[in-house]
């Protein structure tokens, strides 16, 4: 048998390894193919859109009544109230009575409490959030109805709770909350509490 030239025998080993290359190819293309990849790309394009665009709600995700001017303000008790009539009081009337103060009077002066202000908007909020949301789901309004409702109306109680106490035929509003409190002496000792952690001094 003729022993082939070098060269020959150099292009046939090349050929036969391109071919087992192109092979291994060939097989990774029917993979690509059968994971429907044309459809995961358009899948991606999707998420990636999603994450890039504008949320359409412009409702905030915290209100600050704290920081609002007072403009700001009177524009947030709108908005507020609102939600607190049209949809609070309308859809959960039980609840509303119970938390604002009117199932035991008929009268109150939830408005004048800061705290109460701040837990109704966060109920507001929280309820967009489970309704309204783009991501809003039965989930979320399960979790809202068992969750934060009944937690907030158990605030509400216990923000009135000494204003119901003083009740006599107005909204029963107790103008001091801190009446026959010492506070000022309170602060004084821990003033002095804190300079002697500083200082290691011990007041005299």
């Amino acid at each position: 048998m003729t022993e082939q030239p070098k060269e020959m025998k150099a292009v046939w080993e090349r050929t036969r390894d391109l071919s087992q290359k192109l092979d291994k190819v060939n097989e990774r293309l029917e993979t690509l193919e059968g994971q429907n990849l044309a459809d995961r790309i358009h899948e991606l394009s999707l998420v990636v859109k999603k994450l890039t665009e504008k949320p359409k709600s412009t409702a905030p995700a915290v209100w600050n009544w704290n920081a609002f001017a007072p403009k700001q303000q009177t524009e947030a008790w709108d908005v507020l109230m609102q939600w607190v009539e049209g949809t609070f009081r309308a859809r959960w009337p039980r609840s509303y009575k119970e938390m604002l103060g009117y199932a035991e009077r008929s009268s109150s002066c939830w408005w004048q409490h800061p705290d109460m202000v701040e837990s109704l908007t966060s109920l507001m909020m929280s309820h967009h959030w489970a309704y309204l949301d783009a991501e809003a789901s039965p989930v979320r309004v399960a979790e809202w109805l068992g969750r934060w409702l009944p937690d907030a109306v158990r605030q509400g109680k216990f923000i009135l709770d000494e204003c119901k106490n003083s009740y006599d035929g107005g909204n029963g509003h107790k103008v001091d909350l801190f009446e026959n409190k010492a506070i000022p002496a309170d602060h004084d000792q821990l003033k002095q509490y804190l300079h002697t952690l500083r200082t290691g001094e011990i007041p005299s």
